[in-house]
Order: C-alpha cells, then sequence, then structure tokens
C-alpha cells in the first residue's frame, strides 16, 4: 500500500490570484514568506519530499490557512499483487 502527501499550493495561489485579481509571480511569494523561489518551485510542481516545518507555517500564514488546508493524504486503495500458488 503506498500513501501520497499531495500540495495543494498551486490550487492555493490560482485561487489567491483569482481572489485578488492579479497574477502573483512566486518571487513575490518568495519575498512575502520567506521561502527560496527554489522551495516554492518544487512546491509548486508538488515535487516535494520532505515536508518542513518552517515552510508550513509560512504558506499557512501566506494564504491565512490551517495545515490540513494545505496538504492532502492520499491512499493508495489498490490491492497488493496475489501470491503465486506452489
Amino acid at each position: 500500500m503506498d500513501v501520497t502527501i499531495n500540495n495543494r499550493f498551486a490550487v492555493l495561489l490560482a485561487e489567491k490570484q483569482v481572489k485578488e485579481r492579479r497574477n502573483i509571480p512566486l518571487a513575490e511569494v518568495a519575498e512575502d514568506t520567506g521561502i527560496s523561489r527554489r522551495a516554492l518551485y518544487a512546491w509548486e510542481n508538488n515535487d516535494v519530499h520532505r515536508f518542513d516545518d518552517v515552510i508550513i507555517n509560512a504558506l499557512c500564514r501566506y494564504f491565512g490557512i490551517k495545515p490540513g488546508d494545505l496538504l492532502e493524504y492520499i491512499e493508495d486503495v489498490t490491492p497488493p499483487p496475489a501470491k503465486k500458488k506452489k
């Protein structure tokens, strides 16, 4: 059974852009949060393998959300392969 932690950064950023009716570049998010553009790029592409509490805290503060709104737990429900009988 595989487990995936999906982040919703790109969705939250898109929603913020629509709400504010403007494009928000990652450079601006980096300046406002103190998170590097490289790290934000990884979050935007859902390519994060280590979830740093400092980054989660900064993003939650930036978007005005709780960690559960930023991270999504997805459990793979694919059954394991059947064992071959001898």
